[in-house]
């Protein structure tokens, strides 16, 4: 008896597998459209993110636009690629209950593909509106709206959804503070000091061993999340690691690279010195020569007789290209031609891209577009430009290193939900974790690279121009200030955004300095009040919009099939 039981009970079990393997294999599609979706939600974050990683960096000076989005590309990339999650949660930040859905996967897979939708289209907005915002938040508040249209409040770990709340304060004004004491530590002791480029250099080893080593153990923090040997090694490793090789930079650096950056800084400077004097004799020249001219009278019959020997000269000429046109034109075949004439559209495909794109003068379109910024920046406090120029470097190195571990652990927010619904598609079960394979850990990082190619500009403009006067050591302290929040907060279980930390030290630093200590004039309050607006509307508005795509589907007669 107890043999046709245990018989009936494996058969039982087969049967009901069988059935789940089947009901997930009618929903193909949303394989598909998960990919597609995630691939957007990739780009939105390249778009978001990336580019408020490197908007100190750029309007700084410390790298070009173009520069930026190559290296972050690259960093964003490999950060993902060689460190991204082999495993991720099927829910983002483990907001909701996932085993409430044991027996109804189908509805899983949907409410993670309409989280996407949602989430991709929230950050196509805020992109477009040029508004930095959290990524990360804006995935977890998809994620609930879609849990509380399908099971109700209880599904929600309101606890968890709680420290976002938490976050959106926390974090801004604990970077800001951070940011707001080294930058000055720095100005006092180092930019104001009566030799501020000695200073510097003397220094430097010292904020090497800081920084870096906080940078780096912020990357194997992180990268310990995805890689089970690192998490392994814990903080016995990580830590040692991170400022180890940072004292080891920090002692090569001292000892043979100091005096060649020295050189090549003074060798800058006195680049920019003469071509400012080149200038400045050019225009005198121009202006004396445009003195002169209009000192001189000339005939109105001169004009005219060399006008007219102009226009014979200029039709002669166009009939003369006209001429060897023909010519050009019927020896050379019709193919040559064609080739001829796709490679000009090619290259006028590309001039036009890249016009659009990396070879923008955001600087001047910032000032544009704000009056207020255009006159921070002219008011604002001007440091030693040798002291700026050592910062500079230690800025862009700052930079690489807080985009690599980007790379590595918020490319999840994209693929996270992709991973899900194809898990769910291929054993028909809810799993707490899924592997991802390495082709959707590609999809998200070339999706982040292209977006942060296509729109990343917009929000370089907003943070790097719009909030305050940047400098490569007022970007040195917000990156730095970053770096030790992401850090502790990790630590604590709080789920902070990169984003909101970089927009809380810009405003720290913002508060140091300023003309004659006019620390209000320094800031841009109108649009630190609308970004602070968009980070809960942006969570807002996509829970909402998820919770109504979702139930309009799924309540809907015809969506039974769900279950």
């Amino acid at each position: 008896m107890n043999e046709e039981l245990l018989s009936f009970a494996a058969q039982s079990a087969r049967f009901l597998q069988d059935v789940s393997v089947d009901c997930c294999q009618q929903f193909f599609w949303m394989t598909i459209a998960a990919g597609i979706f995630g691939f957007l939600m990739a780009c939105g974050i390249g778009a978001n993110d990336v580019a408020n990683a490197f908007a100190t960096s750029v309007s700084a000076k410390s790298v070009t636009l173009k520069q930026a989005v190559v290296i972050a590309g690259i960093c964003e990339f490999l950060g993902a690629m060689l460190l991204g999650a082999s495993v991720t949660s099927t829910i983002k930040g483990k907001m909701i209950d996932t085993s409430l859905y044991a027996d109804e996967p189908g509805v899983l897979m949907y409410g993670m593909l309409t989280s996407l939708v949602a989430a991709s289209f929230i950050l196509a907005v805020a992109n477009y509106l040029a508004l930095p915002v959290s990524t990360t938040h804006t995935i977890v508040g998809s994620i609930v709206g879609f849990s509380l249209a399908a099971k109700g409040f209880s599904s929600i770990d309101w606890m968890e959804v709680g420290k976002i709340f938490i976050s959106w304060v926390a974090a801004p004004v604990i970077t800001g503070s951070a940011a707001a004491l080294f930058f000055w530590v720095s100005r006092k002791f180092i930019l104001l000091s009566q030799s501020p480029y000695k200073r510097a250099i003397t220094l430097y080893p010292f904020i090497i061993f800081i920084a870096i080593g906080v940078d780096l153990f912020m990357v194997f923090y992180k990268a310990g999340k995805n890689s089970p040997q690192i998490k392994e090694w814990g903080l016995k490793f990580m830590i040692p690691a991170g400022f180890c090789i940072s004292l080891f930079l920090a002692i090569v650096f001292h000892f043979f690279l100091s005096p060649y950056l020295q050189k090549r800084v003074d060798a800058k400077m006195e680049r920019l010195e003469k071509a400012k004097a080149d200038k400045e004799n050019e225009d005198a020249v121009q202006e004396n020569a445009e003195a002169g001219e209009r000192g001189e009278k000339k005939s109105a019959t001169m004009m005219k007789i060399l006008g007219e020997i102009g226009e014979d000269e200029e039709e002669k000429a166009v009939e003369q290209d006209d001429g060897e046109e023909q010519t050009t034109n019927t020896t050379m075949s019709r193919s040559e031609r064609i080739k001829k004439q796709m490679s000009a559209s090619f290259h006028k495909s590309v001039s036009k891209l890249g016009d659009a794109t990396i070879n923008r003068d955001i600087e001047a379109e910032a000032f544009a577009k704000s009056t207020k910024a255009k006159e921070m920046w002219e008011t604002g406090e001007e440091f030693d430009p040798r002291a700026e120029e050592m910062f500079s470097h230690l800025q862009v190195l700052t930079a690489c290193l807080l985009s690599f571990a980007h790379g590595a652990n918020d490319v999840a927010n994209a693929i996270g939900p992709i991973a899900a619904v194809i898990a769910i598609y291929n054993t028909g079960e809810v799993s707490s974790k899924n592997p991802v394979p390495k082709w959707i850990i590609f999809l998200g990082a070339a999706g982040i690279v292209i977006g942060l190619l296509l729109y990343g500009y917009k929000l370089m403009i907003s943070l790097g121009y719009k909030i305050t006067k940047m400098s490569p050591s007022r970007g040195f302290c917000i990156e730095l200030a970053a770096s030790f929040v992401v850090v502790i907060a990790s630590f604590i279980g709080i789920p902070v955004s990169t984003t909101q930390c970089q927009v809380g030290g810009t405003i720290g630093v913002g508060l140091i300095g300023g003309e004659k200590g006019n620390r209000s004039g320094n800031l841009n309050p109108l649009f630190v009040i609308k970004v602070i607006l968009g980070w809960v509307g942006t969570f807002v508005a996509v829970c909402v919009i998820n919770a109504g795509v979702f139930a309009f589907a799924y309540y809907a007669p015809s969506a039974s099939g769900f279950a």
